[in-house]
């Protein structure tokens, strides 16, 4: 359902209702019936020692992995942590850098790091945003549409010190996501894409709530998170060279843990009220 505009814009914001479980689908399952998107899925995920930018805990993660690494056959192993983990190592003294050349064993054929701005909120590895384009024979579902993962560190709320404190990283990350995209888009797409290789901008990203359950230990409000991200969001789309047409926020409908206790229904839906403003 499009709800509307984000404001000063033409880029729509899209909640997503649940598919499975009462969780939204985080790559398309069936061809989109707009054939030009290009989709970069968030995956919200982890900075926990020894699971550094690692898939396949519970959750988000824990979803994406069982999703690619069947795809992708590495059942078992850990090939995006190996990438993160070289990426940021390479970025070292930088903001950004990327790699344009794989092995046949990997699902990728390009990938970037974006790390938050020095004046960020953001602490230690949160906020840093990874984009990981698939090869072509590898897209989940075998669907076109299905691009690429945003690899995203989300705010662990025990880093910091303040409740807003922690509120202004998850906006940073929010903002560094569509700079990522932006960073992508601009620099390594259409006849700029490095290696020969022929890249698409991406131009819809699909964002799920991150840094609630137990990232969450401030207990702050599921209203309160997902304000942050949209403004996050909203304050990066500007840009006429942003390429992003849509953004899908998904309104996931289960209740989730949160310090041992049932939470309120994790959900997107504070954004009717956004948009409206």
């Amino acid at each position: 359902m499009i709800i509307n505009k984000f404001p000063g814009t033409q880029i729509t914001a899209e909640l997503l209702n649940p598919k499975h479980s009462n969780f939204c689908a985080v790559f398309y399952e069936t061809p989109p019936l707009q054939p030009e998107v290009i989709m970069g899925s968030v995956n919200a995920g982890t900075s926990y020692t020894g699971s550094l930018f690692e898939m396949g805990q519970e959750g988000m993660t824990g979803a994406f992995y069982g999703i690619l690494s069947v795809q992708q056959n590495f059942v078992g192993k850990h090939p995006y942590q190996k990438i993160h983990k070289t990426l940021h190592r390479l970025a070292e003294g930088k903001e950004s850098t990327y790699m344009d050349n794989f092995d046949s064993d990997f699902g990728v054929q390009f990938a970037l790091i974006q790390k938050p701005p020095t004046d960020s909120a953001c602490i230690d590895f949160d906020g840093t945003v990874f984009v990981d384009v698939f090869k072509d024979h590898l897209r989940p579902y075998q669907i076109d549409a299905n691009y690429a993962m945003i690899y995203v560190v989300p705010p662990l709320a025990d880093l910091y010190s303040t409740p807003n404190d922690f509120l202004n990283a998850i906006e940073d990350t929010a903002e560094n996501i569509v700079r990522a995209v932006m960073n992508y888009n601009k620099n390594f797409t259409l006849d700029k894409g490095p290696n020969s290789l022929s890249l698409k901008p991406i131009n819809t990203i699909r964002v799920p709530l991150f840094s609630v359950g137990y990232f969450n230990s401030f207990q702050m409000s599921h209203d309160q998170i997902a304000a942050y991200i949209y403004h996050g969001i909203a304050s990066q789309l500007h840009s006429a060279e942003t390429y992003i047409t849509n953004v899908q926020f998904e309104n996931n409908y289960h209740e989730v843990m949160d310090t041992g206790l049932k939470s309120g229904t994790q959900d997107f839906n504070i954004l009717r009220k956004l948009m409206a403003e």
